[in-house]
């Protein structure tokens, strides 16, 4: 009887759904088999109106065709290059001209971007001549260079614990691995330890951001996500102006955030293996006063193909605004949005974080397809 109930009620909504015209998303990578999304992480629209999305799960980055057929796979796990050694700190993109297709990867990675074809085919790779422990991000440039973050650690004394400093740089490098000029660099403390070698805890609470975006007149715009202002910068290095957002002031930090955080990362710790956190995990409690005072207000900032920026704030709220700070679009919706040339794509994630990619196909101007998620 409940089965009868549930089919009449799933087609009654379906009826629904078509009368008053609610859009529904394609899913991509749903179906069984090599082409089934596991762990996806990246998505983006090729330069060949394909949809690649990054699987962890398996270190590929595997290839729909516009209507959400599996085509191909690209890289997998493996040493050479081509190939992704550590699957969780991976991420790709593509070259400038949209020949080519790049594999960065951070977390004991590989030291080297890995250039392929479109269909997958090895290339180069660009060997690094610089010693970081991997590439956190890159972006090709018009003039065959590259814009790459990468990231050093130091360490420093503190009582009786240590802190570990996170240098994060900006670097532009050409088709040789060189780097040709440093045009970022922030440093932050990001964990604790208490000890020199490692047993760290992972990421402390309301670390800023280092997110950066090229912008097609060789323009980066910067935030470390205490401002509503972004930071402009050239390709040296040199603060040219700022953009006003429409983001939020970011919030203090309290002492019962700090508190909540104590307390929630205690009893992950606890959960996860008890003996280690008799052994590290301690060293949470001589975190006492928050290192940074304010929350970063916002999550990322994305490059649209008609030249515009789009932000994920905080709570959800998307905001499109274009290179001078006018807003054009806004929403509030619970998943990670890109707009491509020719998609919306977003991914939402289940209880477990596990995210499922949807995508519908543009019709209208980029403030207008982005309005069209609230009916989804």
């Amino acid at each position: 009887m409940r089965g009868r109930f549930f089919i009449i009620f799933s087609t009654l909504l379906f009826l629904a759904n078509l009368l008053l015209g609610v859009e529904k998303p394609l899913i991509i990578g749903k179906e069984k088999g090599e082409g089934e999304l596991i762990q996806p992480r990246k998505f983006e629209e090729g330069p060949d109106g394909n949809i690649y999305v990054y699987d962890s799960s398996d270190a590929f980055i595997k290839v729909y065709s516009p209507d959400g057929k599996f085509i191909r796979k690209i890289g997998g796990k493996g040493e050479g290059p081509g190939e992704i050694k550590r699957a969780d700190g991976a991420n790709f993109g593509f070259t400038h001209d949209g020949k080519s297709l790049f594999i960065t990867e951070y977390f004991g990675g590989h030291q080297w971007i890995s250039v392929l074809d479109i269909k997958g085919n090895f290339e180069k790779a660009i060997r690094l001549n610089f010693k970081w422990f991997g590439v956190v991000k890159a972006e090709s440039l018009s003039d065959g260079t590259f814009l790459v973050e990468v990231v050093l650690s130091d360490l420093k004394r503190v009582e009786d614990y240590f802190h570990y400093v996170y240098s994060h740089n900006l670097l532009r490098i050409n088709e040789k691995g060189e780097v040709l000029k440093e045009v970022l660099k922030r440093a932050y403390v990001s964990t604790i330890s208490m000890f020199p070698g490692g047993g760290d805890i992972g990421n402390l609470p309301f670390i800023p951001c280092f997110l950066w975006l090229p912008l097609k007149d060789n323009r980066i715009i910067f935030t470390d996500g205490l401002s509503t202002k972004f930071s402009i910068y050239d390709l040296s290095g040199n603060k040219i102006g700022e953009l006003q957002t429409p983001l939020l002031e970011p919030e203090k930090v309290t002492s019962k955030d700090l508190d909540k955080w104590r307390e929630e990362k205690r009893e992950m710790l606890m959960s996860r293996d008890r003996s280690w956190y008799e052994t590290f995990g301690k060293v949470i409690d001589k975190y006492k006063k928050s290192i940074y005072d304010k929350k970063p207000n916002l999550y990322d900032i994305y490059s649209t193909p008609e030249g515009n920026i789009l932000i994920s704030g905080l709570y959800g709220n998307y905001y499109l605004i274009d290179q001078k700070g006018k807003l054009l679009s806004s929403i509030k919706y619970n998943a990670n949005i890109k707009i491509t040339k020719n998609f919306v794509l977003f991914g939402k994630e289940d209880e477990d974080g596990v995210l499922t990619i949807y995508c519908i196909k543009r019709k209208g101007k980029e403030a207008e397809d982005l309005k069209r998620l609230k009916d989804i």
